[in-house]
């Protein structure tokens, strides 16, 4: 079927939008002060309502919950992350369950002084659970990524499985990337690995291995990761590497 082209919203629906909007709002003499030396702020909470709206009236406020909790464990602070000019993607359909993972850029705050991003989430998962890693500094072996908080926090879904995806099996990092393949960051498997571990007390990829195809290291290899003998692994495989239990997991972004 063919895509139609977008029909603009007439003044007068326009118009019934905005006073439907303003029928809901109360301020006080301060709030308003605040909205109208903020206006960013102001647009960027009116746009997450409008994406949500797109996305089916979909309410992610659970979803924001939980992060905010992963990462109160994880950095053990009381100020939290602030998500409200954030852009959540569409939730993808008909593929089974999926889970948020979000991508805070406060971690660059909280950290940048001590470790890099994926240096410093690695050191905070140590405090959890027994962690290996291929390189001393993370951040200074992988040098690029596809999705980089840097730019701002952001959110992305993958599917809500133990396993990485079965049908990425048997394929490498330069099959993945001659395909087109959006694949998971070492950096949110690494977050994935810290959200799974606190809502279920167990580990992610114990007879797989999650090829993190949305990352490279310095020397064109792809990172990895795991759960191997009582740890959680972050190796490194050549871009060439496939296998039936090397898998990367698809991201909706």
């Amino acid at each position: 079927m063919q895509k139609r082209d977008k029909v603009p919203a007439t003044p007068g629906q326009v118009g019934e939008i905005a006073g439907a909007l303003i029928g809901e709002m109360s301020f006080s003499k301060d709030e308003a002060k605040a909205i109208i030396g903020k206006p960013g702020a102001f647009r960027r909470n009116v746009r997450q309502f409008y994406l949500q709206y797109r996305s089916g009236n979909a309410d992610f406020s659970a979803d924001l919950a939980r992060w905010e909790s992963v990462y109160g464990k994880l950095f053990g602070l009381q100020q939290k992350p602030d998500f409200s000019g954030m852009r959540i993607p569409e939730k993808p359909e008909n593929v089974g369950p999926v889970r948020l993972i979000v991508v805070a850029r406060e971690i660059l705050e909280w950290t940048g002084k001590h470790h890099g991003p994926l240096q410093a989430v690695q050191e905070t998962l140590k405090e959890h659970f027994v962690c290996w890693q291929y390189a001393n500094n993370l951040d200074e072996a992988i040098s690029v990524n596809d999705r980089d908080l840097r730019n701002d926090s952001y959110a992305i879904w993958v599917k809500d499985v133990r396993e990485a995806d079965e049908e990425y099996a048997n394929k490498s990092g330069d099959d993945l990337k001659g395909e087109g393949h959006v694949g998971i960051t070492i950096l949110e498997r690494q977050l994935l690995e810290a959200d799974y571990f606190f809502e279920k007390g167990g580990h992610l990829d114990q007879q797989n291995v999650t090829l993190c195809s949305g990352s490279r290291s310095r020397d064109g290899g792809v990172p990895s990761a795991y759960w191997y003998d009582s740890e959680f692994d972050v190796y490194r495989c050549d871009s060439t590497d496939r296998g039936p239990d090397l898998r990367s997991r698809r991201v909706w972004a």
